[in-house]
Order: structure tokens, then C-alpha cells, then sequence
């Protein structure tokens, strides 16, 4: 059956579903070798995989993955964006996460460790001083004191461990780039996923309708950003009751000044955590105070806590004049500093 699959790929042809589920469970039980997986992974990113593939690998992850969703909580929001862009921006989801929590919204943000940036959310997370739940129970501990919980992806996804040298060993974005955000184990009802172009972005809408998600805002800077762009136009892809709904969304119709790239990027996740701090008390540069301002509302609408992203802006605003989002933060720290000292 491999073999099978292999020489469907090496013909540029396309995986079903099925296929798909049944190459990725093999490849995590260690069946597929490395040179195998290199190939399926390389020819798959640069033909562009196909809705079925994306389908079939997420399942197949799921059925392996470490469950850690909890009655407790309803609602639950996701800010996790593919990666893959290449522009070394600060960890803006990151951000986002921490201001939607201070406003009392649930947030389950999976993450992981850089692996085609200067710096993922698990990376700025241990540079804040914040350590991410590895397990269910400290997953709904974090949820229970501070609306937020951040999942380390490897814990919740021993399926993937095969795959992550492999990951490192390819200089470019893969069809997990792709699926990362689909695989929260907390399973959250809304989610903002930054994608890294349209077309990416116009797929996992999608797959996401074939998932079953309830609604997800699917965004892709037209700078190619893997956010809403602060710098040009944005295109969005709104899922709801098995529809999608696409439009382009510019700085300006949120009432924001457009801003400049170089203000966004950072070398690791030291200066990462340095910017993000300075936003959650008001401060940092225009450009890249207003990008967070722009996703934090994209957010709230995604999670339908406002009717559209500029009423969401209004109040990001007043929350990072307030400080309420920075002071959240070092309540979080002040734990972590606590529980290391006990």
C-alpha cells in the first residue's frame, strides 16, 4: 500500500482521503522511512495539497492524538496560524491570546517550538516565563485560574515525534505547516488561523467545513503574512454552518494606520517577548501595536463577542491603554515564578 501511494505521488497524482489517513498513520508507527516521507512531503508542498490530503492527515493525527478536552469548558477559542510565512515577525497570535484571556474569553492556544520562524509560541512562552500545559489536568488548571490555556503540541501529539527531524530537515513549509492549527486536542469552537497565502488559506476553509468546526476566520495577509496584515490587505475566509463567505479586509475599514514590516520582525524569542510586553501596556511601535489591536478584534469577531472587527478594535484599545491585558500577564507569571520556588 505504501509503495502504492508512493508511485501515485512520484506521478503528481493526488491522495484520497482514505490514502492520506492511512500514509500518515504509517509514518508515525515508523513504516515509512525517511527518504519515503521526504519525497511524499517535498512533491505534496510544492504541487499544493488537496483538501482530501489535508482531511486525511488531521484525522489520522487526532485518532493518535492525546485527548485533553474538557466538559468544563464551552466556547473555547484558538489563535494558532500555520507559520511558514518567513517573515521572522514577533509571535502576534501569542499576544492575542493573552489580551482575549484578560477580556474573560476561553483560549486554548496550541503551539510549538520554532521550526521555519525566529521564534514559535512555545519559544516566547518559556522567554515570559510562562510554561505550557503538558498534559489535560494542568491544560484545565491554567483554564480554570487565568481563561488560557497554552498546549505544547508534542505532548498532546506523540504521533508527530517521527515527524518533527523531518520537519527540521526540510527548509520549508510542509502540509503540517498546514494542519497544525486543525489539531488543538482541546477541540475549540471558534478560531482565528493565520494561514501563509490564499491558497492555503482558501483550502483549510474547506477542510474546516469538512471537519465540522463550528465557525473559524481564516486570514492571509496579502504581504504574505500569516496574519491580518497591518501593512496591506487582508483576505479573509469566514466558515459558519457549512458555508464560507470570503472578502478582503483592509487596515483602514478597522480604523488603523497602515504600517511598516521592519517594525514587526525580530532575531529570537527574547526580543519577541520584550515587544509583546511592551504592547500589553500600551506601549511598542505603531506598527506593531495596531497589527495586534487589528487580530485581538478579528478574534472577538471570529468568536462572535462583537458583530464585526472594527467594533472589536474599540475594545482592544481600551484594553491595552488599560494595562489590564499586561497585568493578566504577571498574575500568570507570578504563579509560574511561585510554583518553581515551591
Amino acid at each position: 500500500m505504501i509503495s502504492n501511494i508512493i508511485q501515485k505521488i512520484m506521478k503528481h497524482e493526488t491522495l484520497t482521503e482514505n490514502e492520506a489517513f492511512y500514509f500518515m498513520e504509517k509514518l508515525a508507527s515508523g513504516d515509512v522511512t525517511d527518504a519515503q516521507a521526504s519525497s511524499v512531503l517535498s512533491i505534496m508542498s510544492f504541487r499544493g495539497e488537496t483538501v482530501d490530503e489535508i482531511v486525511g492527515f488531521v484525522k489520522a493525527i487526532r485518532k493518535l492524538s492525546r485527548n485533553a478536552e474538557s466538559s468544563q469548558h464551552h466556547d473555547l477559542m484558538d489563535t494558532c496560524g500555520t507559520g511558514g510565512d518567513g517573515a521572522s515577525t514577533f509571535n502576534i497570535s501569542t499576544a492575542v491570546s493573552i489580551i482575549l484571556a484578560s477580556l474573560g474569553v476561553k483560549v486554548a492556544k496550541h503551539g510549538n517550538k520554532a521550526v521555519t520562524s525566529k521564534s514559535g509560541s512555545s519559544d516566547v512562552l518559556e522567554a515570559l516565563g510562562i510554561q505550557a500545559s503538558s498534559n489535560h489536568f494542568e491544560a484545565n488548571s491554567q483554564l480554570n485560574k487565568h481563561d488560557i490555556a497554552f498546549l505544547h503540541a508534542p505532548f498532546f501529539h506523540p504521533a508527530l515525534k517521527k515527524v518533527a527531524s523531518l520537519r527540521r530537515q526540510l527548509p520549508f513549509r510542509t502540509i503540517f505547516n498546514c494542519i497544525g492549527p486543525l489539531l488543538n486536542p482541546m477541540a475549540p469552537t471558534y478560531q482565528l488561523i493565520g494561514a501563509s497565502n490564499e491558497e492555503v488559506a482558501e483550502k483549510l476553509a474547506e477542510v474546516i467545513k469538512k471537519l465540522g468546526i463550528k465557525r473559524a476566520l481564516i486570514v492571509t495577509g496579502k504581504d504574505g503574512l500569516d496574519e491580518c496584515s497591518i501593512t496591506s490587505d487582508t483576505r479573509m475566509f469566514l466558515v459558519e454552518n457549512n458555508t464560507v463567505v470570503s472578502f478582503t479586509y483592509t487596515p483602514e475599514e478597522a480604523g488603523l494606520n497602515r504600517g511598516n514590516l521592519s517594525e514587526l520582525t525580530v532575531k529570537n524569542k527574547q526580543e519577541s517577548a520584550e515587544l509583546i510586553c511592551s504592547i500589553l501596556q500600551g506601549a511598542g511601535n505603531e506598527s506593531a501595536r495596531n497589527i495586534v489591536i487589528l487580530n485581538a478584534a478579528a478574534a472577538l469577531f471570529a468568536s462572535k463577542r462583537v458583530s464585526s472587527i472594527r467594533d472589536g478594535v474599540e475594545i482592544i484599545k481600551q484594553c491595552l491603554q488599560s494595562k489590564s491585558a499586561y497585568y493578566h500577564l504577571e498574575e500568570m507569571t507570578k504563579e509560574e515564578a511561585s510554583a518553581h520556588v515551591n
